[in-house]
């Protein structure tokens, strides 16, 4: 009676949390995260500006026009821009309202206005190339005055606009006899931040270029960038998991049909399953801002070993008392190899610990809780199991074990002696072939070819912050950098201008405006700038954004870093350079560096725990199956020249809180032993079909997942079988 009450307050409590935890979360909802850096940053404090780089520039879509005919891409963009959704991207100043506000500003201080090229030309007295230069644009046939020659004789301020950097739109260019037209577009950030909007407005763009190709003969449309890639990735790989999980559940209903003959245990399993799934959200809430969408791909891996448990009390005629040690043992060793993780400091680890910890605490509760009343009436028929117990009872031969032992050993010396780490994150997804020629197209025709870094500048206001961005970017090529200060000169750099422009008029105009009446020529010289400087707070919004990241810090995109030039700017303080490629694989790198030191650690303790629970030789054969068995996959994977990167480390941790269930089950068993040796074949069939199935996915990083955790499955599914005799049972 006293037994009956406890559990009645037990299962109570387990709803009543349940309902606790809906609730907060419905009240303070979470959302999904998909930048990897974010996750895998231990500092975010220090590397702040990091994951807002990444973020900033996650959403950059570049629109490739192609066609031998120019009319036809001018008609084509002007159809795509307007049939583009607007409100998707962000505005683009040159072809908004703005512009004439941003030209009329910029004409009131032309005086103060200089392209570096001219400067640098007026600076080294290299003025008779200045007054060639105005006169060509001055004759040229296709130019247009923006200011009247009396005030700008030399049409300096043409060429400064000119040479401003490229707006979202770019003129066309001719390659290999053919014509294209790049137009790069935006996303905002809430946008390129979540999968579920970006998808829908990629698609959209997706569906306008194949419309337009189509009415537009001898045209097409390319499509390059990060959100391309993550649109196409994600589509196919939702398509792919989609078949995968039909397939998985097709195996499983098969594979209990066969053996329990009847469907209706499905049901009871998926409960638990999603209650599993719903505690390791709602618990994984209270402790994050965002849940990142890999803490979902990794966590879902519990399913697997949440079966076992159901498994395990059909197989055992629903009979809880048989099993209660080997279900408790389980899940306190799994959970707290899972938990190993909080001890990374890294954000995602810590979220797939609490979330896998979680649902599995959940799922075991359910199971001993609750599957004694649901499942009471729930009548499975005992199977012919002949064919089980042959396997297990047929002796395995010494020299049989001995040669599985030799080979294990050496495959785990040769592949762990020769083993590569990949840590490019690049290198975990590999893009259809029209994206990598698109991106090929695009890196041709902008001559984008080389890696883009940033620099950061910091200082206590902005004018200091622009003077830095002058003094550094002073010997850098106009194509190989955009700065703030391209758009907006310091105030010192303007009135360094105005005397420059000075000095040019008094030595060149007289000679070169022959064009204009003396009386104008000795105005122009004789005048005064227009008061005032322009400052940020007259520029655009959609400049500034750009490259203000706060009060006191500005980017500059470099497109390539020398080595000389980069010792020269990094003895000025106040300068951070990142390239983000790096910086990220330098992330990852850390991360998996992180996850190898918490392994011997998490082997360490579930040793002790299971020690303490049955005896040391006991506890080494438990766990010896599923740790010879990661390695040994590791090891194989090495041998075949296959780079190890961060997911193949994290997936060690999932072979042991699967496999270590096999062993736990098959030693913990002192009765009814081909009943045990049943669930743990049918779980380990129903889990490493549906991860091989995951191996033959085209999303690399979820493939490799896949591959390592089926194959370490079976490796630590067969060593259980070697290293727990049958008299042991």
């Amino acid at each position: 009676m006293k037994k009956n009450l406890i559990l009645n307050i037990l299962r109570t409590a387990f709803f009543i949390v349940f309902v606790l935890l809906l609730t907060i979360t419905l009240i303070n909802p979470k959302k999904t995260q998909t930048n990897i850096l974010k996750a895998i940053i231990s500092d975010y404090q220090n590397d702040e500006i990091l994951i807002d780089l990444s973020q900033k520039y996650s959403g950059r879509l570049n629109v490739i026009i192609e066609s031998e005919d120019l009319q036809k891409i001018a008609k084509v963009k002007t159809e795509f821009l307007a049939k583009t959704d607007k409100d998707a991207f962000k505005k683009d100043f040159s072809s908004s309202d703005q512009l004439e506000e941003f030209i009329n500003t910029y004409k009131y201080f032309n005086a103060n206005l200089l392209s570096p090229s001219t400067r640098e030309k007026i600076e080294q007295d290299n003025t008779e190339e200045v007054k060639l230069e105005s006169i060509e644009r001055l004759y040229n046939p296709l130019s247009i005055n923006i200011i009247p020659l009396e005030e700008d004789p030399f049409l300096l301020f043409n060429n400064y606009i000119e040479h401003l950097p490229s707006s979202q739109t770019q003129i066309p260019v001719e390659h290999n006899g053919i014509f294209y037209e790049i137009i790069n577009l935006n996303l905002k950030n809430n946008i390129a931040l979540s999968p579920s909007l970006l998808n829908t407005e990629i698609k959209k763009i997706v569906e306008l270029s194949k419309d337009l190709e189509q009415k537009n003969q001898g045209v097409k449309i390319h499509l390059a960038g990060s959100p391309i890639h993550t649109y196409y990735a994600s589509s196919k790989s939702m398509t792919e998991i989609n078949v995968i999980c039909v397939l998985s559940l097709l195996f499983i209903t098969i594979l209990c049909k066969l053996y329990f003959k009847t469907l209706k245990i499905l049901i009871p399993i998926f409960i638990s399953l999603t209650l599993g799934m719903l505690y390791g959200y709602f618990v994984t809430s209270l402790f994050f801002d965002s849940i990142h969408i890999l803490t979902f791909v990794f966590s879902t891996t519990l399913i697997g070993i949440c079966v076992d448990y159901s498994l395990h009390y059909f197989a055992h005629n629903k009979d809880i008392k048989s099993i209660i040690k080997s279900l408790s043992v389980s899940m306190i060793t799994t959970v707290c190899a899972f938990l190993m993780l909080l001890f990374s400091q890294i954000e995602l680890l810590k979220q797939i610990a609490i979330f896998t910890a979680t649902g599995l605490f959940s799922v075991y509760s359910f199971v001993v809780l609750f599957y004694p009343i649901i499942c009471k009436n729930l009548s499975v028929d005992e199977t012919n199991s002949s064919f089980i117990e042959l396997i297990f009872s047929s002796q395995i031969n010494k020299k049989v074990k001995i040669t599985f032992a030799l080979i294990c050993a050496l495959t785990m010396i040769i592949g762990l002696s020769t083993i590569k780490f990949n840590d490019d994150i690049k290198d975990m997804y590999k893009p259809p072939k029209n994206l990598i020629e698109s991106e090929k197209l695009y890196s041709q025709v902008s001559n984008n070819t080389s890696t883009t870094g940033f620099i950061i500048i910091t200082d206590s206001d902005m004018q200091k912050i622009l003077e830095k961005e002058e003094k550094i970017t002073k010997n850098i090529p106009e194509d190989k950098y955009i700065s703030l200060s391209r758009f907006l000169p310091s105030k010192k750099m303007q009135l360094k201008n105005q005397r420059l422009k000075h000095y040019l008029y008094t030595k060149e105009l007289n000679n070169y405006a022959t064009f204009l009446p003396e009386s104008k020529r000795n105005k122009i010289i004789n005048s005064k700038p227009r008061p005032g400087f322009l400052t940020e707070k007259r520029i655009p919004d959609e400049i500034k954004e750009n490259f203000i990241i706060s009060d006191n810090q500005s980017i500059i995109f470099v497109k390539e870093m020398d080595n000389e030039w980069f010792n020269k700017i990094s003895q000025i303080d106040g300068i951070r350079y990142i390239e983000l490629k790096k910086e990220i694989s330098s992330k990852v790198k850390t991360c998996r560096e992180n996850c190898i030191k918490l392994f011997l650690p998490a082997i360490l303790v579930l040793y002790i725990i299971l020690s303490c629970l049955y005896n040391p030789i006991n506890a080494f054969k438990i766990t010896a199956p599923s740790i010879i068995g990661g390695l040994f996959t590791i090891g194989i994977l090495s041998i075949f020249h296959v780079d190890i990167n961060l997911f193949h480390i994290l997936a060690l941790f999932l072979i042991i809180g699967f496999s270590l269930d096999y062993s736990i089950f098959r030693f913990s068993s002192n009765q009814n032993s081909i009943q045990t040796n049943s669930a743990v074949l049918i779980s380990c069939a129903t889990t490493v079909f549906s991860f091989l199935l995951l191996a033959c996915t085209s999303f690399k990083l979820i493939s490799s997942l896949g591959l390592i955790l089926g194959l370490g499955l079976i490796n630590s599914y067969i060593l259980s079988l070697l290293l727990i005799k049958q008299k042991e049972i």
